[in-house]
């Protein structure tokens, strides 16, 4: 037996479907896409030598202060970490950019 639905029924049917559509793939594709950027970024924290803990030491040795974000980025042609951080002196913030393989701190960007 087929339903049939007077036309503004049909419309709105087909509306409802559509935005439903449409939420169902934005979310796909939002859990892959942050599934994706997880895996890269835990691929290069194996291949470093370091933890993000033991970077974020290294860069509040070298500028003390509040740590507000971490993250691995490219920078002066090496994999980095880049330890965003308040310093307690004057309230700047300052990217301490610290070498993945050696643990050195490479220098600071304002």
């Amino acid at each position: 037996m087929l339903l049939t639905f007077p036309r503004d029924d049909q419309k709105r049917w087909r509306i409802l479907l559509l935005i439903s559509a449409v939420i169902a793939t934005g979310i796909c594709c939002t859990v892959d896409g942050v599934y994706a950027a997880e895996k890269a970024q835990a691929a290069q924290t194996a291949a470093g030598k370091i933890s993000s803990e033991q970077a974020t030491q290294a860069a509040l040795e070298a500028l003390p202060g509040k740590v507000t974000d971490v993250t691995i980025e490219k920078k002066r042609g090496k994999t980095v970490y880049v330890i965003e951080i308040v310093a307690e002196k004057d309230g700047a913030e300052t990217d301490v950019l610290v070498d993945m393989d050696s643990g050195k701190v490479l220098g600071l960007d304002r």
